[in-house]
């Protein structure tokens, strides 16, 4: 049997973006939370990044890892989510080591949202699309 909905590459692009945004908005959240923490730092990934990777790795288009020298880090397969990257440093760190803007988490939400509700949006045109086809064929 033919499946329309799992075989469905916007449909699944869609998803995969819901699901590291919804991990992203966790993120923020925690950051959020630990605002008054001493010694906190930011966690956060580059969303874009991820979700190349994790397209990548559901087309089954990864290529395989070589380690050239022996100093080098084995890759694995897993598809963790890179916790915090080089790009995540504020401007500033308070005097107790905690480097969390409120500002800076307003903002990251307010996009990771927006990258939501769109993906979100798109999945459902697509979905209605399955759904008029399939009224089309019985009729």
């Amino acid at each position: 049997m033919f499946d329309l909905i799992s075989s469905n590459s916007m449909i699944n692009t869609m998803d995969q973006s819901m699901t590291l945004a919804t991990r992203r908005m966790g993120l923020i959240a925690s950051n959020m939370a630990n605002i008054d923490t001493p010694g906190y730092h930011t966690q956060d990934f580059n969303f874009e990044t991820a979700l190349k990777n994790a397209l990548v790795q559901s087309n089954g288009n990864n290529l395989p890892m070589a380690k050239t020298n022996p100093l080098h880090f084995s890759g694995n397969g897993s598809s963790s989510l890179p916790i915090s990257t080089g790009d995540v440093h504020p401007a500033y760190e308070r005097n107790d080591g905690n480097d969390v803007s409120l500002d800076r988490e307003s903002q990251m939400l307010a996009q990771t949202q927006i990258t939501y509700q769109m993906s979100s949006n798109f999945a459902q045109l697509e979905l209605r699309k399955i759904r008029q086809m399939i009224r089309d064929a019985k009729a």
